[in-house]
């Protein structure tokens, strides 16, 4: 099960979803890399759903731009941050229903 659960979306809309990480990184902490990975239970369809030039990070959260997707379908969206003071490293899930 998922950390998060996102939509459920339309396969036309798009627009950003948000992975918070302010319960665990420290105040003088903030995030300094994200990797974004998409998953529709057995293949990688990261580059489908998402746009990695519109992703952003803002102190504790990454901003990931959602695109697509066949209807009827879940998706698994996995975000790994690596902080830049403490070189921490922490990851979240979130499912996102296509109707």
């Amino acid at each position: 099960m998922s950390d998060l659960q996102f939509g459920p979306k339309k396969s036309y809309e798009e627009y950003f979803i948000d992975f918070d990480f302010v319960n665990e990184i420290d105040d003088d902490d903030y995030i300094d890399s994200a990797i974004v990975t998409v998953m529709d239970g057995v293949d990688d369809v990261t580059d489908d759903l998402t746009d990695e030039a519109s992703q952003t990070i803002s102190g504790a959260k990454v901003s990931v731009w959602i695109k697509g997707g066949v209807s009827g379908t879940t998706y698994i969206i996995t975000c790994q941050i690596v902080t830049a003071t403490l070189v921490e490293k922490y990851e979240s899930d979130a499912d996102i229903e296509i109707l």
